[in-house]
């Protein structure tokens, strides 16, 4: 199942601002890499200290898994969707056309 995951450096992390580079960088340097075939892509945000990732796992065990061992796990807080298909959002509108058609109207007997 895929997600996409939104990361925010944390305003005030618990480690000196050195660590916080390293930790981003080392961060960036394992997605440049390519090491976890899971990570699909990597869109840093510009102007800011964030981005999003496109991840690829069976269970939310695995995506936490994942996440939990980047290097920037704990500076960063993220905000998690999952992603579905066109075709599956084109069904489920198809489905309430067909609920809302099926009402009749109010007042109507």
């Amino acid at each position: 199942m895929e997600f996409v995951v939104i990361a925010r450096a944390i305003d005030s992390p618990s480690v000196p601002p050195q660590a916080a580079v390293s930790l981003a960088k080392q961060t960036f340097q394992q997605f440049a890499s390519n090491q976890d075939s899971r990570i699909k892509a990597m869109y840093p945000f510009a102007g800011e200290r964030a981005g999003l990732l496109i991840v690829d796992v069976k269970s939310g065990d695995e995506l936490q898994d994942l996440l939990g061992n980047l290097p920037f796990a704990g500076i960063t807080k993220t905000e998690i969707h999952p992603v579905g298909t066109v075709q599956s959002a084109i069904k489920t509108m198809e489905a309430a056309e067909r609920r809302i058609a099926s009402m009749s109207p109010v007042g109507a007997r």
